[in-house]
């Protein structure tokens, strides 16, 4: 008979919640939670961070959390363990987003510890980029690494591109015409430096010189010293990320966990990424991208490039995100 799986030990598993912590999310809310179990971790939403003016239907708030997820996996694989996931465990209680337990022990492998390194150094860059587009071998490790979660990234040509971020300025037109929305970007963009959640004024990024780019605009009517109007990219290299599959909360987890992997993947190579979803999360916007035949959801644009040394947004304490601790864990059976 077996002898019992021994935990991982705690120090390791705070670690991990550290790891998670490090994941993007929409305005920097930070909208997660963690219950501490003795192997393993249970990631759930925060509601008091979610942002219902920008994401309504809880949609950007998903994929925030579902890139947590992969950033605890990677972590608990690095410090050398399998991992199982389940996605939307209990059907009462909808803000318990995922668990991810630690099984048996095993040998991180290359790629494992490279993309945990590269969790620290992952972060959205909003400056202008090189004009150099990225080697194809990169763009292919990138899609690979969407695949690797069940999902797809295709760069699209020219005139689709264009087309994408024409409906990206569309849509932040018509946010900014949302008293709401106005609201609540003030509310999520900060002159605070002790702030250990929202944007900072100084990672907002200057104004696109010719108007057309990826970025949201996340201060339209704040006054941030020393922006100013510069020259982007003219021809950004862009992907969007799409899952087959029925447009819900498990999707949107989903396709945080693949925007994520492909997120550190870039990293790992050198390459500087900003993420947008203007367009995307606006359901007749998104119509209007459909292309016939093709049978999946998009739910991530990527910018992906050469970009300067960005600064850095804040992260709240991992004391502050772990809720309690359960000492014996209603461990699910295993299914054969």
């Amino acid at each position: 008979m077996a002898g019992r799986i021994a935990p991982p030990a705690q120090d390791q598993l705070l670690a991990c919640i550290e790891a998670a912590v490090r994941a993007p999310s929409i305005h920097n809310s930070q909208p997660w939670q963690f219950l501490l179990l003795p192997d393993g971790v249970e990631v759930h939403s925060d509601p008091s961070r979610r942002l219902p003016a920008i994401d309504p239907a809880g949609r950007a708030l998903h994929i925030s959390l579902g890139a947590a997820v992969l950033n605890l996996r990677l972590a608990l694989e690095h410090f050398g363990r399998r991992t199982r996931t389940e996605l939307l465990p209990d059907p009462q209680d909808r803000r318990h987003v995922a668990t991810v337990w630690a099984e048996e022990p095993q040998e991180p492998g290359r790629d494992v510890d490279e993309l945990y390194g590269a969790i620290a150094r992952r972060h959205t860059n909003r400056m202008p980029f090189q004009d150099v587009p990225p080697p194809q071998e990169d763009l292919q490790a990138l899609t690979r690494a969407a695949e690797a979660e069940g999902a797809v990234l295709r760069f699209p040509e020219p005139g689709e591109r264009d087309f994408l971020l024409s409906l990206a300025r569309t849509s932040d037109e018509r946010h900014r015409g949302d008293r709401a929305y106005r609201a609540e970007l003030r509310l999520w963009t900060t002159d605070d430096p002790y702030r250990e959640d929202g944007i900072p004024l100084t990672a907002v990024g200057p104004y696109s010189e010719g108007g057309l780019t990826t970025l949201r605009d996340l201060a339209p009517e704040r006054e941030v010293p020393g922006r100013a109007a510069v020259r982007f990219e003219p021809e950004p290299t862009v992907g969007v990320l799409a899952l087959p599959g029925e447009d819900g909360p498990l999707q949107w987890l989903r396709a945080g966990q693949a925007m994520q992997r492909v997120l550190l993947e870039a990293t790992r190579r050198g390459l500087s990424t900003s993420v947008f979803t203007q367009a995307l999360d606006d359901p007749e916007l998104r119509r209007m991208l459909h292309r016939p035949g093709d049978h999946t959801t998009p739910y991530v644009g990527l910018r992906v490039g050469y970009g300067p040394p960005a600064p850095v947004t804040p992260r709240r304490p991992v004391d502050e995100v772990i809720t309690f601790t359960r000492p014996v864990p209603i461990r699910p059976p295993r299914l054969s």
